[in-house]
Formats: C-alpha cells, structure tokens, sequence
C-alpha cells in the first residue's frame, strides 16, 4: 500500500508518452467542475524525476485540477523505472473507453520497442489477449488514410483489420473508401476479403481506357464490373447491395432478363 501525498502542480510534469493524442475538451471540463465541488477522489500516481515528478496515472485529472484551480493535487509517489512506468500507464488507460484503437496501437508500439517483450509478454502486462495485442500491432502498420478513419470513428476495427489484408494498395484503397462510405459490417468486409483471395475481386480490374478529364501520371482508377448490365464503371461509384443468399437464383434471373432485353435492343438499333 502507497501511501498519499499532497504535491505542488507546478512541481509535475505530464507524462512523456502519453496514450491519447487527443483529449474531449467538454469532459475534461466536466470532470474539472467535479472536482471543484467533490474534490480529487482518486489520488494521481506519479514517479520522482530528478527533483520533479511526472504523471505516470492519472493525467487527465492532473489536467482538470489545473482548470479547476488547484495549487496542490493529491499524489501517490512510485519509483518506477521505464518498463514498469508503461506497463502502469497501459494497463490504466486501456480500461476507459474513450480511447481510440490508434492511439492504443501506436502506445502498444512503442512498448514492445522500448521494452522488447513479446506479445505475450506485452498482454500479459496490459491484461489483454494475445490477439488484442497482434490487433493492434496490425493498426500501426495500416496506411494513414485507415488510421484516421479508425481515429474518427468512421469504420469498424474489424473492417479495417479484414480490408488491411488486401494487398493491393490501389484496390484495398477503394474498398476501405466504400466501407467508409456505406457503413458496411464486419461481416460484408469478411466476404470482400474472401473475394479478393479467392479471385482477386471478380469484377475488378486496371481500366485500360483513360476517363474523362485524365491527366497524364494520375493512377488509373479501379474498374468495376457491374452485376445489372455487364459494363465496367470506376469502382467509386458502386454501391454495396446485401442479397439474402436464398434470393441470389431469383436476382440472377431477373438480370438474365434485363441482358437479354438490353441484346435485343440493341440488335433492333443495329438492324435499323
């Protein structure tokens, strides 16, 4: 047991690897009213640094006493060393929710490197599965592009992690782009995934004529064969469709129909 100590603020420094690159502004302020009318409930844990200290658990509540006003905060003193100090400001910070799947991973990151433990060692430290931790790990190496949507909520990690396996930068960007767009489940992304390992996407292909407005040195874009007629549009304007699988007979007829009735024009026009 540790036992607790009032410290000047001015005395504290924040934590030199802190997990969140970004903090809610309005619940940080809301935390700050809290503590003016309840006090600092929880004390701060912090380690000795030369003669300061620095946050090892606990700075967002460092942080809203300062706006609170306080000159002292309640601290409880831990001679740490690096390892133990990450293993403390992981462990913590994993158990709130309002930290995002980036931020984790680039701490995970850096932990493994400064510490160079293994993934089980890594989880076993942060209390986490082994797949949590390889989770992770697999959004640092993502492109910046998924990292930011990871970062602003606007695709699942699951969607991510599937869609990543596309090894093809070109085509992978287009479909993160759609994922992105059409709010698909892990589930779509799961059978995209098994599309493109098992034929590399039907229907996806280099389009070998330039469009309109072309500029020499632009990447071609992503052609997409259509499921209704049979041509290939820029895969960008694709909408995602889930068929129930009992329907697929009935959808394949009716387009059936639609090619046909499309060839039969299209003869008529020739004839004429």
């Amino acid at each position: 047991m540790y036992d607790a100590q009032e410290i000047s603020i001015d005395l504290i420094n924040d934590p030199q690897n802190a997990m969140r690159t970004e903090i809610d502004r309005n619940a940080l302020f809301e935390l700050a009213d809290n503590i003016k009318q309840n006090g600092l409930i929880n004390p701060i844990t912090v380690r000795p640094v030369g003669d300061r200290f620095e946050v090892v658990a606990g700075h967002r509540r460092l942080s809203a006493c300062k706006i609170a006003g306080k000159v002292k905060v309640l601290c409880i003193i831990r001679d740490l060393n690096e390892n133990e100090t990450f293993e403390i400001m992981a462990a913590e910070n994993l158990e709130r929710a309002d930290v995002d799947p980036v931020d984790e991973a680039t701490f995970l990151a850096e932990f493994m490197l400064r510490t160079n433990k293994s993934v089980s060692e890594v989880a076993k430290a942060v209390r986490r599965s082994n797949n949590y931790v390889e989770s992770r790990l697999c959004i640092a190496q993502m492109p910046d592009y998924i990292r930011e949507y990871l970062k602003n909520g606007l695709i699942k990690l699951g969607v991510a992690l599937a869609l990543f396996q596309i090894t093809d930068e070109r085509v992978r960007r287009v479909w993160v782009d759609l994922a992105v767009r059409d709010g698909v489940s892990v589930a779509q992304a799961d059978y995209w995934l098994y599309g493109w390992k098992m034929n590399q996407l039907p229907g996806g292909s280099g389009s070998d004529i330039p469009p309109d407005g072309f500029e020499p040195g632009e990447i071609a874009p992503v052609m997409f064969e259509c499921a209704i007629d049979g041509k290939k549009y820029n895969a960008k304007l694709f909408r995602t469709v889930m068929i129930y699988e009992g329907n697929l007979a009935f959808f394949n007829s009716i387009v059936a129909e639609i090619r046909a009735g499309g060839a039969t024009e299209a003869r008529a026009t020739d004839q004429n």
